[in-house]
């Protein structure tokens, strides 16, 4: 405990100065923008959401206890976030013993600065009742069924932050399957096991989507929670090659424990471990999620559950050299911990350099208010924005909304437009629209992949014309970006 007390006191100052350092993130300014919209007098599903409602309905609660929507509040938020997948991961690797759960711990943290949780991402909700549910149904002398039950809650909590916490449930599935056929649990039981997770997962989201049938959202509730994450979301290898050299000390890390795990004495302590079966199962199918996008996110729901692997994988190691040489090999240890030290260097160096700028200065962000101020200024009181270029920024920075249900021009959006072509049309025709920023870039919206999507090629032609009809451009050294106002 003192060990892990002394980790978390290291990683945290340092993990809150990353984060502050790091901005606010492509993805995390979607969840702020919508979340803060709640305080608005909008609800849930008024804009279109890139993920599941409790991200937005839980950083709105939690930001406005920690201060309100500014850098040092979201940072605060996500260190805590952070802390609390560490913590988590400590106590799913507690029953393999102390040092293995303090490996765990670290590697946990660590995963956290390489896999962009210094961004408000929802992997760490998912990454923290993961790791819970795992310690629900594996840490315990009586396994009861309340316990299957409670992880299968606990995941169902998980889908409501993001659908990628479904994989878990298979994971489980696969592991309650793994035991009957390993005759560690006889037909009847394995059917009661798998029917309590199930049910158990299913609570939440019949609570949820009760909730929004009953306030009239549930259509929209059912397309941004199942039906466009598994079945409309694209699949691209765009961040593969960035995916491999950021994260190459870990994989590197997972393939030396492999060839460990099919030796002598490791693999008969797995075989006498199930645990570790479920571990390694609910990181695998985890991994299924990346065949859609290989952002290092994404990876974060299965590295959480291959640190469980690693941590336990070390201290069997270390184990086993004490009992050869009758002492603590602590230069061993430095040698390892070192090793593993100058992997992490060489990834970020090769990743990215200037990220180590992060760690020792702080950033300034008083220029984000002018930009924010201009958009207020131009759109008056209760006038509407329609930001294209920059767009998650300028609407977080302005505190100003759109005249259409979406404050990017993401997949979701691409996949919108196609039943509603004349979105664009009616919006520029909407005169309480007095702001456009666009044209100031080639790609011309975020999904540039579908720009010439029938639909939204349409829209666009839409949209330049009412710009042409009914907006002025202008240049103002105020303002980095062209941008229309209203004739």
């Amino acid at each position: 405990m003192t060990r892990l007390f002394l980790l978390l006191i290291l990683f945290c100052p340092v993990f809150f100065l990353f984060t502050y350092n790091s901005t606010y993130g492509y993805d995390a300014l979607e969840y702020l923008v919508i979340a803060r919209s709640l305080n608005e007098g909008y609800s849930l599903y008024d804009f279109i959401p890139s993920k599941s409602y409790l991200i937005y309905a839980s950083t709105n609660v939690l930001l406005s206890l920690l201060g309100g929507y500014n850098h040092a509040s979201v940072s605060g938020l996500i260190m805590l976030l952070a802390m609390g997948c560490v913590l988590s991961a400590w106590r799913a690797a507690r029953q393999f013993g102390e040092r293995a759960a303090l490996i765990t711990a670290a590697l946990t943290a660590a995963c956290c600065f390489f896999m962009e949780m210094n961004f408000l991402e929802p992997e760490s909700w998912i990454g923290i009742f993961g790791l819970n549910a795992f310690l629900l149904a594996t840490d315990g002398k009586e396994q009861s069924g309340w316990r299957w039950l409670g992880a299968g809650v606990l995941l169902g909590i998980a889908m409501c932050f993001k659908s990628v916490a479904a994989f878990y449930v298979v994971g489980f599935g696969a592991f309650i399957l793994l035991l009957w056929l390993a005759g560690r649990l006889s037909f009847w039981p394995m059917v009661a096991r798998g029917m309590l997770v199930l049910l158990g997962f299913l609570l939440p989201l019949s609570l949820s989507a009760l909730y929004f049938y009953v306030t009239n959202r549930l259509d929209a509730h059912l397309e941004w929670t199942y039906i466009y994450p598994f079945g409309g979301y694209p699949s691209h290898t765009i961040f593969l090659v960035k995916f491999l050299i950021k994260l190459s000390w870990f994989l590197l890390l997972l393939a030396v424990s492999i060839v460990l795990m099919v030796r002598q004495p490791y693999r008969a302590a797995y075989q006498r471990t199930p645990a570790l079966w479920l571990a390694l199962l609910l990181a695998g199918f985890s991994c299924i999620a990346m065949l859609k996008t290989q952002a290092s996110h994404y990876f974060f729901p299965a590295a959480v559950f291959f640190s469980v692997h690693l941590g336990f994988m070390a201290d069997k190691w270390l184990g086993q050299y004490e009992r050869r040489y009758t002492y603590v090999p602590y230069r061993s240890i430095f040698m390892g911990v070192g090793a593993v030290g100058i992997l992490v260097l060489i990834s970020a160096f090769l990743y990215r350099p200037d990220a180590i700028k992060r760690f020792v200065t702080v950033a300034d962000y008083s220029g984000e208010k002018e930009a924010g101020d201009f958009i207020r200024e131009q759109a008056g009181p209760n006038g509407k924005v329609l930001l294209f270029d920059n767009a998650l920024s300028l609407y977080y920075l302005s505190d100003r909304e759109p005249n259409v249900p979406f404050f990017f021009t993401e997949m979701q959006t691409t996949h919108y437009i196609k039943s509603h072509p004349d979105t664009y049309k009616h919006a520029l025709a909407d005169t309480s629209l007095k702001m456009v920023v666009f044209g100031n870039r080639s790609s011309v919206i975020d999904d540039s992949t579908a720009l010439n999507n029938p639909a939204n090629a349409y829209a666009i032609r839409q949209l330049r014309a009412g710009l042409q009809k009914n907006f002025v451009q202008v240049k103002n050294p105020r303002f980095p970006l062209l941008y229309w106002v209203r004739k």
